[in-house]
This record gives C-alpha cells, sequence and structure tokens, in this order.
C-alpha cells in the first residue's frame, strides 16, 4: 500500500510539474505572425527582383555569345585578306573578353543576391525568434507557467500544452507594420509670364 501511495503521489507530483509547461509552435507562428508574413513577402520581392536581373543578364550575356560565334564564323571565311583576317580575328577576342567578363559579372551577381538574402533570412529568423521569446515570457507570467518550449525541440507534447495561439495574439497586438511611404506631390506647372497690359512681348534681358 505504502509503494502504491508513493507511487500516486509522485505521479500526482509529476503531473503538477507538467502543468508548468507550455509549448509553441514556431512553424504556426511563421504563418500567422504579420511581421513574419510581411518580412517573408518582403524577400520574396527580393527573390524576385534578383531573378529578373538575372534574366536580363542572362539574355544580354546569350546576344553576346551570339556575336562572338558569328565573328568566329567570319573569321573562317577562306576569302578573307590578311588585313581582313588581323582585323575580324581582334574584333573576335576583343569580343570574347567582353564576353568573359560579363559572365563572371552574372556569377558574381548570383553569388552576391543569394548570399544577401540568406542574410535576410537569418535576420529575420533571429528577429522572429526573439519576439517569440519575449512574448512567450509574457503569456508565461500570465498562465503561470514555468517552462516555454518550442515544438520543434521536442518529439510529443500534450495539446493542452499548446499556448501558441496566446503567443500570436500577443506578437501581433504588440506589432505595427511600417507605415508606406507617401507618395510625391506632383510638380507645380511652370509660371507662365503675364502678359503686358499693352499686349507687347516682355522686353529681352
Amino acid at each position: 500500500m505504502k509503494s502504491l501511495s508513493a507511487l500516486f503521489v509522485l505521479c500526482a507530483a509529476s503531473l503538477c510539474s507538467a502543468a508548468g509547461y507550455g509549448v509553441v509552435d514556431e512553424a504556426d507562428v511563421f504563418k500567422k505572425y504579420t511581421k513574419a508574413i510581411d518580412l517573408q513577402a518582403d524577400i520574396r520581392k527580393s527573390q524576385e527582383t534578383a531573378q529578373s536581373a538575372v534574366g536580363e543578364r542572362e539574355k544580354a550575356l546569350v546576344q553576346l555569345r551570339d556575336e562572338l560565334q558569328g565573328i568566329a564564323k567570319r573569321a573562317q571565311d577562306p576569302m578573307l585578306s590578311e588585313n581582313g583576317k588581323k582585323t575580324v580575328t581582334a574584333e573576335l577576342e576583343a569580343k570574347n573578353v567582353t564576353f568573359n567578363q560579363r559572365r563572371g559579372e552574372l556569377q558574381t551577381f548570383i553569388s552576391e543576391a543569394q548570399a544577401t538574402i540568406q542574410q535576410r533570412a537569418g535576420e529575420m529568423n533571429k528577429q522572429i525568434f526573439a519576439d517569440i521569446r519575449t512574448q512567450s515570457e509574457k503569456v508565461a507570467k500570465a498562465k503561470g507557467l514555468q517552462i516555454v518550449i518550442g515544438k520543434g525541440a521536442v518529439f510529443f507534447a500534450d495539446p493542452t500544452l499548446d499556448v501558441t495561439e496566446d503567443v500570436i495574439k500577443e506578437l501581433n497586438a504588440v506589432y505595427k507594420p511600417a507605415a508606406p511611404a507617401p507618395a510625391a506631390a506632383p510638380a507645380a506647372p511652370a509660371a507662365t509670364p503675364a502678359a503686358s497690359p499693352s499686349g507687347d512681348k516682355p522686353a529681352a534681358k
């Protein structure tokens, strides 16, 4: 009997301890937290802009490649004079230098764009997790919880321990989206000189 009583007390203590835990689903926060949604949208815009710029540079590179092939074909013309061959060869070399330069610039642009977007994504994650940590502490105090754990760090958690919606509610209540920049006012039309009473044109200065 004593062993059963001790086991009951141990189980009760374990349940009471579990009641002091909360779990937050980080993935759900990224889907419903307005700040996370806004930042992810900005990053997608940057990706689309970079992809568009890459596409334009690739088109220009293809055009250069076609021009290079055309010059190389002319260089093989058996009817070319010696001077003509020298001229075409010089043109071919110059175009090849330009092509390699543009190709290198494209590769550099792609690498820098990827690095910039990855950096922004990393900064976003830091911001969102810092916000989750702050608001989780607030929810924990309000609910008398001792610990709030990220769902990604546990294998299983009882649904009753989930405080994700409470944290998201606090996050969205605090977040204030940046106001869009006001549109520039249209330029005022240039004033036209008033006609003189006599109808004469203004005297030239």
